[in-house]
């Protein structure tokens, strides 16, 4: 185990029940994103969409 490593996964909805919420949901995954920049140590972030079917946008593990 890695001392100061954060390992932070993003799953987030877009299926229709989410819709008119998608800019509530961008700017809290925005601001999450720039408060992990401040936080010391180091994050490892992925990101994974899904409604349906599940997509993989980033995967920094």
């Amino acid at each position: 185990m890695r001392k100061n490593l954060t390992e932070i996964v993003f799953i987030l909805d877009r299926s229709g029940s989410m819709s008119g919420l998608e800019r509530d949901t961008i700017g809290g995954f925005n601001s999450m994103i720039e408060q992990q920049k401040k936080a010391e140590g180091e994050a490892l972030i992925s990101t994974v969409l899904f409604d349906n079917v599940s997509e993989v946008l980033h995967c920094l593990c």
